[in-house]
């Protein structure tokens, strides 16, 4: 009898044995093909959803808020038709900025507040500038005689620098070179080419070879070519970083085309005809037309001669003297208490007005260049009404 309940209580522990290891068995292979067993050489892991790209708003346009200085300028502008980026500064603060019309008419692609724009003769205060730093330093002397540097020229001795910087030394250059490709090459076509007249010293005659002639002495002196020179002592101190020379102004992104109308009487903007400039002409306006710049970087420019960050201050007023009743000295046509600067060249023409405490200012650059609707009109229109206090609002 024990021995029989003894045979049961071991079957019975066989049967619960190999039942419960049926089940584990059956377990693990249901747990094998819902979830993988993991290892150290290969670890799945769960897919996660790719994210949504976020949806990019694109910033709002601001909208300059229109005052009544800003509706007076407008008015102004738009009665002259005016193409090209307008500037206008009161006690250093920017009143009224805005572009008008088309950098590239084909393209219809628009003016805007960095476009840039030949500068033509306005280049030339700069130039006098220049050679202010150097008489500041002593490196040359606005008494100099011309002879000093180019004695080859007739009645040289007999003409200063100071005559020059006033267009006052009697000196002109009709000839316009068939090809040219440096600046060497053009001071030597200049004394080829230029004709003195000693009877004319110390009449007023505007004639750009004065001033190519004192690019030519800036070489002379620093023994570096006038780009470089004005690059490193203008363009890369004051960070003007829409400003450079002709030759490459095409290549950047702002470049506005010249425009000008083909019947000179039509002041409307038909965009008919576009200005080109050989390559020969942007070396012949050596020292005298090769600058391009935006509207901010010209009041920049003119602002920190005047403030004394290129030579002294206290030779602003030597340099900035007039020579005659023209009112011209030194690159710009001066006032009691602002200078202007103008210049036309290849459908551009640039018209700046600046306070002589850079405070105010008036900028006005077009790329559309017509003899009976030009630009330094409305230019003086908006200094006028600044200085008499009625752009305050």
């Amino acid at each position: 009898m024990r021995r029989q309940t003894m045979g049961a209580v071991i079957a019975l522990g066989l049967v619960l044995g190999l039942g419960g290891g049926l089940a584990w068995w059956f377990s693990g292979q249901t747990n094998s093909d819902a979830q993988p067993e993991s290892s150290s050489s290969s670890v799945v892991q769960p897919v996660k959803p790719k994210p949504q790209p976020k949806k990019v708003v694109p910033p709002k346009k601001v909208v300059p808020k229109q005052t009544a200085a800003s509706r007076e300028i407008d008015t102004i502008l738009r009665a002259n038709r005016f193409v090209g980026t307008a500037l206008v500064m009161h006690q250093n603060k920017v009143i009224y900025q805005k572009g008008f019309g088309y950098a590239d008419a084909n393209q219809k692609k628009k003016n805007g507040v960095n476009s840039i724009y030949q500068l033509a003769s306005v280049q030339k205060s700069f130039t006098a500038g220049l050679i202010m730093k150097l008489a500041a330093a002593n490196k040359l002397s606005l008494n100099d005689n011309l002879a000093k540097y180019y004695p080859q020229i007739r009645g040289a001795n007999l003409i200063t620098l100071r005559d020059m910087l006033d267009m006052k030394s009697g000196l002109t250059l009709t000839a316009f070179p068939d090809s040219l490709n440096s600046e060497r090459g053009m001071v030597r076509f200049i004394l080829r080419n230029v004709i003195s007249n000693p009877k004319a010293i110390g009449k007023w005659d505007y004639s750009p070879v004065n001033f190519m002639l004192l690019a030519g002495i800036i070489e002379k002196v620093t023994g570096q070519s006038y780009r470089q020179y004005f690059t490193e002592n203008i363009i890369q101190p004051w960070h003007l970083t829409h400003t450079g020379f002709v030759f490459r102004m095409d290549q950047r992104r702002t470049y506005s085309q010249g425009y000008q109308n083909n019947n000179a009487a039509d002041v409307g903007t038909n965009y008919d005809s576009a200005y080109p400039e050989s390559r020969a002409s942007m070396f012949y306006q050596f020292g005298t037309g090769q600058v391009y710049m935006s509207a901010h970087d010209l009041f920049v420019g003119e602002r920190n001669m005047l403030l004394g960050k290129l030579y002294p201050q206290n030779d602003v007023n030597t340099l900035l003297a007039p020579g005659s009743s023209s009112m011209y000295g030194g690159g710009a046509y001066v006032y009691p208490n602002y200078i202007r600067v103008h210049g036309l060249a290849y459908g551009y023409e640039a018209a700046g007005l600046v306070s002589k405490d850079g405070q105010d200012g008036v900028i006005l650059l077009t790329n559309y260049y017509r003899a009976n609707q030009l630009a330094q009109t409305s230019a003086i229109s908006i200094w006028n009404l600044l200085e008499a206090g009625q752009l305050n609002s």
